[in-house]
């Protein structure tokens, strides 16, 4: 048995949370990752996953081997990156976690401009609005808003992101526009879900700070859903700056009150501590870094 291969099928099964998963991960079979787990419990005398029709899990043992297992493949990796340093050549795979609708209006574009600079490192984007443990999950990378919390991961900050209300010049033509923070109450609303307090809006204006009820029309957990329906003129969104710059500079949507906005959100870039030694890692970081700084502040 290769055992390098067992650790690493082992490994990509509990990451991927299933066999299958990883088999189309690592491009082997079914059969094949079935095997090699099967022969690694085997050679080791214990089980390490717990198998159901429906899902795994770890038994006490697999954890613990599971955690060690890791420690002594990423220091290969880091091995391996400290050697191609010298060479100049980064590869690899790097998976990277990001919001839904943050990931796909914006990291989707920036990474395949990433991937093509850099031939021999492997995307693996993962889009959803989970909150992924990078480390037990595996991830090199994960990109988030929000204040952070105590952790040991590392962060490196991308961007400030502002949120803005805005609506349609046809919805501006059937309601006056509010000339107040309190006359948005009595607007249609469209609503984030995913927000803290999604029926409350709660602006600011300098030293200012206003909280508005929302009478919402519309309900979405997806801020993208929430440009679309403030597009079609359905009513008063408060959305990020970033999804709808193109729509405000062509008129197709207008911003309503622009002396007030939502509160700003720092967005971040975390990593686990082991992976700063890495250099497709760095180079990663400093792409995204570059990414942003070049979308420039929002217009105000």
């Amino acid at each position: 048995m290769d055992r390098f291969s067992s650790l690493t099928v082992f490994r990509r099964v509990i990451e991927c949370g299933s066999f299958s998963a990883a088999a189309r991960d690592l491009n082997y079979s079914n059969a094949a990752v079935s095997k090699m787990v099967k022969d690694l419990e085997a050679e080791l005398g214990a089980q390490l996953i717990v198998r159901t029709t429906r899902s795994l899990h770890l038994t006490d043992i697999g954890r613990t081997y599971f955690d060690q297992v890791s420690d002594l493949l990423d220091g290969l990796a880091a091995a391996d990156e400290q050697v191609r340093a010298e060479t100049g050549t980064p590869r690899g795979r790097l998976r990277v976690a990001a919001p839904m609708s943050f990931g796909l209006a914006t990291v989707a574009h920036m990474l395949p401009r990433f991937a093509a600079r850099h031939p021999e490192i492997r995307i693996d984007l993962v889009m959803n609005d989970r909150f992924v443990d990078l480390v037990d999950e595996g991830f090199d990378l994960a990109i988030r808003g929000g204040a952070l919390a105590d952790s040991s991961l590392r962060a490196r900050k991308l961007h400030d992101i502002r949120r803005v209300l805005c609506a349609a010049p046809d919805y501006l033509s059937r309601h006056a526009p509010p000339a107040t923070p309190e006359d948005l109450a009595s607007h249609a609303g469209l609503v984030y879900t995913g927000a803290q307090t999604p029926d409350v809006w709660h602006l600011r204006q300098g030293v200012r700070q206003a909280a508005i009820p929302v009478r919402s029309v519309f309900r979405a957990n997806s801020s993208l859903a929430v440009r679309e329906a403030a597009l079609s003129g359905l009513g008063v969104a408060l959305v990020p700056d970033l999804y709808v710059r193109d729509a405000l500079s062509s008129g197709t949507l207008v911003q309503i009150l622009p002396d007030w906005e939502g509160a700003p959100q720092a967005l971040h870039a975390l990593y686990p501590a082991h992976r700063e030694q890495s250099l497709k890692h760095r180079l990663l970081i400093d792409f995204l870094v570059g990414e942003f700084a070049a979308l420039g502040p929002a217009p105000a």
